[in-house]
């Protein structure tokens, strides 16, 4: 009984250090659930190395779930920054699972016909191109993964923009496993990362940790691999468009430090020009960044004392997040129910829209997946998180 008292204690703990902008729906319910899980575990290395189990999580309005199976069973969550510190702790949490994804935005002058962006893409995809001795795979066309060719409809009547532009989203796959620029992103890709982590067997699972030098040095290699990825983009958007100017050419989901990752948002921090992109038929945004959150936003979301009290209220402060798109809604679904545990796995029980039918599942991953719409967008707004110049409406979209 005392164990089960302690564990729903350390469960409530987690839930306090989740702090959401998220819309609500059933798909924001159930990643702020699992995302407990997620807290929780990181809660119990963080005290066993003697720090203040302070990780949290800050939600952007696009939260969601992942249907990466990996990430989901761990614990952790899409539409959102995770922190464990200021860069001052030596371990890094590998269940998080980054991987470089991002978008790059070129502008362009003269809008380019349909037949032969697709003509080159193809060529592109045979042609068994290489960056700094790895072999590329493009990965266009998988899963969310596009390249967009849009107008562009200036909303901020100074800025200085072209009429058209193009936005590319892929990842790093090829950087997953052990590579020639290091260990790899992924634990489970990866045998040398397998090799260097230590795994903390925690009341709700397994937590993978790297420490001490080995987490400095996958830190410095993620770092390689999120140039290579920016500069494999470059690469692409010429052979695909020729001349362009970049408006933007940034990751979604990777670290921002050695304690600090985003999953499904982007930084703000630098400023210049983000792309939050919704569904194929549906318009784009380009907002101004700007650093994130304020003081005035904070107090609105009631967040204050709450972080004061836990000692975070920095890591909010600093947030400088904005969403990459619109994340998944899960159509047919009406909220969850509750969560179940059996034999240290977890069961999610939602119920349908229709009937009252409820639905037991491991992972959301084969569940049907919608995109949401401009809520996503305005709520950023609402929310301080940057500042619409442009709208981007959709002429074409190729996935291979």
């Amino acid at each position: 009984m005392m164990y089960e008292q302690q564990r729903r204690a350390a469960l409530e703990h987690a839930a306090e250090h989740i702090f959401s902008m998220g819309l609500g729906d059933v798909a924001a319910q159930m990643t702020l659930r699992n995302m407990q899980f997620g807290l929780a575990k990181m809660h119990y290395v963080q005290a066993q190395f003697g720090d203040p189990p302070d990780a949290a999580f800050i939600a952007t309005p696009d939260v969601t779930v992942t249907r990466n199976e990996a990430r989901w069973h761990a614990g952790i969550g899409y539409g959102g920054k995770i922190t464990w510190g200021h860069g001052d702790r030596p371990y890094a949490f590998l269940d998080v699972k980054p991987n470089c994804c991002g978008m790059l935005v070129g502008g362009l002058h003269d809008l380019p016909a349909l037949a032969d962006v697709a003509r080159r893409l193809d060529a592109m995809l045979g042609d068994h191109a290489e960056l700094e001795g790895v072999a590329i795979d493009w990965d266009i066309g998988v899963g969310n993964h596009f390249v967009d060719v849009l107008a562009v409809e200036p909303v901020d009547p100074l800025a200085d923009l072209p009429p058209w532009c193009f936005v590319l989203h892929f990842s790093g796959s090829e950087l997953r496993a052990e590579n020639p620029l290091g260990m790899g992103l992924y634990w489970d890709s990866s045998a040398e990362l397998r090799r260097r982590m230590q795994v903390f067997e925690t009341p709700w699972g397994p937590c993978r940790v790297l420490q001490g030098e080995d987490a400095r040095e996958w830190w410095e290699f993620f770092r390689r691999a999120d140039d290579f990825i920016k500069r494999r983009r470059l690469m692409a958007a010429e052979r695909l468009f020729g001349e362009f100017e970049v408006l933007a050419n940034l990751h979604h989901q990777g670290l921002l430090g050695p304690n600090s990752v985003v999953l499904g948002c982007q930084d703000t921090s630098t400023g210049g020009i983000v792309p939050v992109m919704l569904r194929e038929s549906t318009p784009g945004y380009l907002f101004r960044a700007r650093p994130n959150l304020t003081d005035d936003i904070i107090d609105v979301l009631a967040w204050r004392d709450r972080a004061d009290r836990l000692g975070v209220l920095d890591h909010l402060r600093e947030a400088n997040v904005i969403p990459h798109g619109a994340g998944y809604m899960l159509p047919g679904i009406s909220h969850l129910a509750q969560v179940h545990e059996f034999n240290g796995r977890r069961y999610y029980e939602v119920e349908a829209t229709d009937g009252g039918v409820r639905i037991v599942l491991g992972t959301p991953r084969d569940l049907t997946y919608a995109y949401r719409g401009r809520r996503v967008i305005l709520s950023s707004v609402e929310h301080g998180l940057g500042r619409i110049v442009a709208r981007l409406q959709p002429l074409y979209v190729l996935k291979a």
